[in-house]
C-alpha cells in the first residue's frame, strides 16, 4: 500500500512539472517550413520551330533548346511525323496542337548576319524572331548563327511568312573553296567606289537569270549608279577555267592584280564589295609569295604552305567575315593575298603539300608565323590577351646544331625574363640561332622625348579607342590603373618596361608624363606607342630604314640618353614581328641546313603532326 502511494505521488509531481515546462514554452512545437509547390504550367506554351524526330499514335519525340523530349498528345495523330519543323503548343505536359512548317528551299549561302541571310537565287531573307539552326550530321545539335558557313550548299531553309524560321545543316560542308574579301587600294578598306574588271579570256557577268558575255580585254565597269540601273548581286566568271580575272581598278605591290576563280560584286550603301571565290589550293598559290619570299628554300616554302593552309582552314570555320559574304580578307588582318603575284616556286610548294595541315589533339592547329625572331620565340599568351595557352606555341630558344644532333633548348620565363637577361641575350653574338644571319636579327633606334610627346599621345588615344581595356591610366584616388579616355600626357618623365614574358618580350610598358601615368598592355600597343615614325632604324647588316609605324618587335630594352643633342631613349631590339610560332627567316635557314618541311614544323610547333583536310 505504501509503495502504491509513493508511485501515485511521483506521477502527480511529474504531471505538475510537465505542466509548468509547457507553460514556460520548453516544449514548443517546431513548425515545419511549408514546401514550395512545384510550379505547374496552366497556360499554354508554344515551342517555336522544334525539330520533330518521330511520332507514335499519341506522342511526339522532338528536339528543342538542346535536348530531346517526348510528350503525349491530347488527341490521336492522323499521320506519322519525322524530320520536320513545327510549332508545338504544350499545356499540362501534353501537346495540345502543332503547326507544321513544310515550306523549304535550298541555296548557297552568300552572306549572313544576326538579322538576315542571302541565298543564291533567292536574295536576302530575314530571320524570324525565334529562328533556329539545327545540325543534323555528326550528332544532332542546335548551333549559333555563326555556324552557318558562308559558301556552304546543301542546307535546307524552312520558311514561314517569307522569313527563315529554321535552317538545317544536313551534311558536313565542303571545305575546299574559300571566299576572299578584296580590299581597296592600299588595303585601306573594303568598300570600292568603282570596280573595273577585264580578262585575257572571254567572260560572263551573271545577275539572276540574265547574263552578258564580254570579249577578251574588254573592260566591265561597276558603280553604285550601275547597280541602281540593274540591281542584284553580280557574278563574274571566265569561259576558260584556267583564265584569270583582272581587277584593273586597284594596284598592288606587283601592279594591277589578276585572280583565279570567280568574282562577286555586292552593292551596299557604303560602296561595292568584291569577293573572290576559288579553291583553297589556288588561294595559297598567291598567299605564299605575299607572305614569304619565293627565293626562300623549297622546304621552307612547303612549311609556309602547311601553315597558311592551316590558318585558312581555321578562318573558314570561324566565319568572321560572314556579314560581308567572305571567309577572309586579303590584308594582314588575315593572310596577305595576291599583293605579290604567284610564282612557280609558290605553286610547286602548294602542290607538294596538297591538303596538308598541322594537327594537335585531333584538331587543326593555330599556325601563327612571323618574319624574323631574335633567336627566341614568344608564348601565345604573352602576345594576345586572353589567348589560350597551348604547348606548341610556347616561347623557346631556337639554337643552331648540326643536322642529326640534338638541339639544346633553353626556356626563359618568369623572373628570368628581366632586363638583365634580354640585354645580355641581345648582346650575345656567340650563341648561334637559326635567325642569326637575318638582317632584322638585331636592330636599334633612338626615339626622342620631344617626338614622343606628340606621337605617343596620338597613339595612346588611337589604341584606347581600339582596345580600352589595354590602355590604363593611374588613378590616385583608388591607387590603381583604370580604363578611361586619354586626354593629356604632358612632358614625358620616364618610360620603362613594366612586365616581360617568355624570352624577355615586353608585355607591359609604364609611361609617366607630367599630367598622367599610363600603363600600356600588349606587345602590339607597345610597338605602336614607341613607334620611330621619324627616325632611322639601324639593322645588324649595316642597312637602315627611315621611320616605321611600329617598332620591329617587342623584344626590346630601353636606355635613357642623348643623341644628336636630343634627350630620349635608345631602343635596342631583336627580330621582326609578333614572335609567336614559326620564324620565316629561321625556317629558311633550317632548310638551308638540310632540314625537311616536317622537321621545320616540329622545331617551331613541337608536339604537332601533319594531317589532311580533304577526304
Amino acid at each position: 500500500m505504501k509503495k502504491r502511494v509513493v508511485f501515485l505521488m511521483a506521477v502527480l509531481l511529474f504531471a505538475v512539472l510537465l505542466f509548468f515546462l509547457k507553460k514556460e514554452g520548453y516544449f514548443k512545437k517546431t513548425e515545419e517550413p511549408e514546401a514550395t509547390p512545384t510550379p505547374k504550367i496552366t497556360e499554354p506554351q508554344t515551342l517555336k520551330n522544334a525539330w520533330i524526330l518521330s511520332s507514335e499514335e499519341n506522342s511526339i519525340t522532338f528536339f528543342f533548346e538542346g535536348r530531346e523530349q517526348k510528350l503525349t498528345t491530347k488527341g490521336r495523330l492522323q499521320e506519322t511525323l519525322s524530320s520536320c519543323v513545327a510549332d508545338l503548343t504544350v499545356k499540362d505536359e501534353k501537346i495540345i496542337s502543332l503547326v507544321l512548317k513544310p515550306d523549304k528551299i535550298t541555296g548557297k549561302v552568300l552572306r549572313a548576319d544576326k538579322n538576315s541571310i542571302e541565298l543564291e537565287g533567292y536574295g536576302e531573307l530575314k530571320f524570324a524572331d525565334s529562328w533556329r539552326l539545327y545540325r543534323l550530321y555528326d550528332g544532332l545539335s542546335e548551333e549559333p548563327t555563326e555556324k552557318l558557313l558562308i559558301g556552304s550548299v546543301g542546307n535546307e531553309f524552312i520558311l514561314e511568312n517569307g522569313k527563315v524560321c529554321a535552317a538545317l545543316l544536313k551534311e558536313k560542308p565542303d571545305l575546299e573553296t574559300i571566299r576572299v574579301l578584296i580590299g581597296t587600294e592600299g588595303f585601306r578598306g573594303f568598300y570600292h567606289e568603282t570596280v573595273q574588271i577585264t580578262s585575257d579570256s572571254a567572260y560572263k557577268v551573271i545577275c539572276g537569270d540574265e547574263e552578258k558575255t564580254f570579249q577578251p580585254e574588254e573592260v566591265c565597269t561597276f558603280t553604285k549608279q550601275s547597280f541602281l540601273e540593274e540591281p542584284g548581286r553580280k557574278k563574274i566568271v571566265t569561259e576558260d577555267a584556267n583564265a584569270k580575272l583582272t581587277l584593273s581598278s586597284i594596284k598592288r605591290a606587283d601592279g594591277i592584280p589578276s585572280y583565279r576563280g570567280s568574282f562577286e560584286i555586292d552593292c551596299r550603301e557604303e560602296g561595292l564589295l568584291v569577293i573572290n571565290e576559288l579553291t583553297i589550293e589556288e588561294y595559297l598559290y598567291a598567299v605564299l609569295p605575299s607572305e614569304m619570299p619565293s627565293r626562300f628554300e623549297k622546304e621552307a616554302l612547303k612549311a609556309q604552305a602547311v601553315c597558311a593552309r592551316s590558318y585558312a582552314y581555321r578562318e573558314l570555320l570561324a566565319n568572321r567575315y560572314a556579314e560581308y559574304g567572305a571567309h577572309v580578307d586579303d590584308s594582314v588582318s588575315c593572310q596577305v593575298y595576291n599583293n605579290i603575284a604567284e610564282s612557280e616556286a609558290s605553286i610547286l610548294a602548294v602542290k607538294d603539300t596538297h591538303g596538308q595541315v598541322l594537327m594537335y589533339n585531333g584538331e587543326v592547329a593555330q599556325c601563327y608565323y612571323f618574319s624574323t625572331s631574335c633567336g627566341h620565340t614568344a608564348s601565345v599568351s604573352d602576345v594576345w590577351e586572353n589567348a589560350k595557352e597551348v604547348p606548341y606555341l610556347s616561347g623557346k630558344l631556337h639554337s643552331v646544331s648540326e643536322k642529326g644532333k640534338e638541339v639544346a633548348v633553353v626556356r626563359v620565363e618568369g623572373e628570368q625574363a628581366d632586363d638583365t637577361y634580354l640585354s645580355s641575350f641581345l648582346a650575345d653574338m656567340e650563341t648561334k640561332t637559326y635567325d642569326s644571319e637575318s638582317e632584322w636579327y638585331r636592330w636599334q633606334t633612338f626615339v626622342s622625348l620631344e617626338d614622343l610627346k606628340e606621337t605617343a599621345l596620338t597613339a595612346l588615344k588611337q589604341r584606347y579607342q581600339a582596345v580600352p581595356e589595354q590602355i590604363l591610366t593611374y588613378e590616385e584616388k583608388s591607387n590603381s590603373f583604370v580604363s578611361k579616355p586619354i586626354t593629356e600626357l604632358g612632358d614625358i618623365q620616364s618610360i620603362r618596361i613594366y612586365q616581360r614574358g617568355s624570352g624577355g618580350i615586353a608585355t607591359e610598358l609604364l609611361l609617366a608624363g607630367s599630367k598622367s601615368v599610363i600603363l600600356v598592355k600588349n606587345e602590339y600597343n607597345i610597338r605602336t606607342v614607341l613607334a620611330p615614325l621619324n627616325t632611322l632604324i639601324y639593322r645588324q647588316n649595316g642597312g637602315n630604314v627611315n621611320g616605321a609605324a611600329l617598332l620591329p618587335s617587342a623584344f626590346i630594352t630601353l636606355q635613357k640618353g642623348t643623341y644628336q643633342g636630343k634627350t630620349g631613349y635608345l631602343v635596342q631590339g631583336g627580330g621582326y614581328g609578333h614572335g609567336v610560332g614559326m620564324s620565316q627567316c629561321g625556317a629558311d635557314a633550317m632548310a638551308r641546313c638540310g632540314y625537311t618541311c616536317e622537321e621545320i614544323m616540329n622545331e617551331y610547333y613541337p608536339g604537332t603532326t601533319i594531317g589532311f583536310i580533304y577526304g
